[in-house]
């Protein structure tokens, strides 16, 4: 692994523990979206720790590790679900939702059913952000279809969207063409390619600070 990479999996660490610890403080919320979001946030960080012992502890079997990593990829989208499910409550979106979500993991089961379990597998994981870009977009159709004199950099739900589908979207084409890239390029220029995927969920998770810190989440006596 290369230096780039060590570096970037420890910084990305620190910004989303500093986005668990930021969550927990600002627990309350009077939006019933942002409680189940904290739950993204606590999967994303045991995501992290998961990806740290498994790389910096040798005995640590990376079978276990990969199959831990990929429940954790699961488990996400259902929290994500949950979370877009929440914030668009019309029946029209809900049913595109819930569609979306059983045909998504339909397929990361068969997928991850018929490929072998001792690797991280990304292409699922590419999979899962399709899903989850598409969430993103129903989410601005609904935004944008209604006129509002709300001030929608004051919602927290607009920087948590923003940041999902910026790093949904954007990571899209390194998942899905890792087998090329491992084979095409060395394992140093290749564990650099990748990194970038990981400079990407540390914005995700920027975005998700901020909108924590937003004034309309915070707790009002």
């Amino acid at each position: 692994m290369s230096i780039l990479n060590y570096t970037v999996i420890w910084i990305g660490t620190g910004v989303i523990l500093l986005a668990f610890i930021i969550s927990l403080i600002f627990s309350k919320s009077n939006k019933a979206y942002m409680n189940g979001f904290f739950f993204c946030v606590l999967i994303g960080l045991l995501l992290s720790i998961n990806t740290i012992i498994s790389r910096f502890f040798f005995l640590y079997d990376k079978q276990i590790s990969f199959l831990i990593q990929n429940t954790l990829f699961i488990l996400e989208l259902f929290f994500w679900t949950l979370f877009f499910l929440k914030l668009l409550r019309d029946a029209k979106n809900k049913r595109i939702i819930q569609t979306l979500f059983i045909t998504t993991l339909s397929l990361a089961f068969y997928i991850l059913y018929y490929n072998s379990t001792d690797q991280s597998n990304l292409h699922v994981l590419g999979l899962l952000n399709i899903c989850k870009t598409i969430f993103c977009i129903l989410f601005y159709h609904n935004l944008f279809k209604k006129i509002s004199d709300q001030n929608i950099l004051l919602e927290p739900s607009f920087w948590i969207v923003n940041g999902l589908i910026f790093y949904s979207c954007l990571s899209i084409p390194f998942y899905g063409l890792n087998n090329y890239i491992t084979l095409q390029f060395s394992p140093l220029i290749s564990n650099n390619i990748f990194s970038i995927s990981n400079m990407l969920i540390i914005i995700m998770y920027l975005f998700f600070i901020k909108a924590y810190l937003c004034k309309p989440h915070l707790h009002r006596p």
